[in-house]
């Protein structure tokens, strides 16, 4: 993402030229909306995001399960406890980019060693998901 300003942001028209309200009255209006704020400079897609950019939303730790099945990965989370969600099961489409993240190496109980993958998951969503020292998968970051 470009360095914009808050001003720059507020600048960029909302609608294409010659939009009037209401925005969205046919699926065509709709998609001309869309592709014009697409063309935002400032906006990032989390397709494109380039290495660990900070640009995830840390989400509390939530234990979810990978499963293999015909060549395909899929995320399930388990749905224990107090979640909502509009997703429980979605397929891995692409990893975008993995790493190492090693902390608190010196505190015995808060000490944090894990691999971390950035995926899009089936439906366009983009997450983090954790593979920690005890062998468990966690769902970890929701890339806006």
């Amino acid at each position: 993402m470009s360095g914009a300003s808050v001003a720059e942001i507020h600048a960029y028209p909302s609608r294409p030229r010659g939009f009037q309200e209401p925005l969205f009255p046919t699926a065509e209006s709709k998609r001309a909306v869309v592709e014009h704020l697409l063309e935002a400079p400032w906006l990032a897609r989390a397709s494109e995001l380039e290495g660990r950019t900070g640009e995830a939303a840390h989400a509390p730790r939530e234990s979810v399960e990978l499963k293999r099945s015909s060549g395909r990965v899929e995320v399930v989370r388990l749905g224990r406890g107090r979640r909502c969600s509009f997703w429980r099961r979605r397929r891995v489409v692409k990893v975008i980019d993995r790493w190492r993240e090693v902390g608190w190496w010196w505190h015995e109980d808060r000490r944090k060693d894990r691999l971390v993958f950035r995926v899009i998951l089936s439906g366009g969503g983009v997450v983090d998901l954790t593979r920690e020292r005890s062998g468990g998968w966690f769902l970890v970051g929701v890339v806006d």
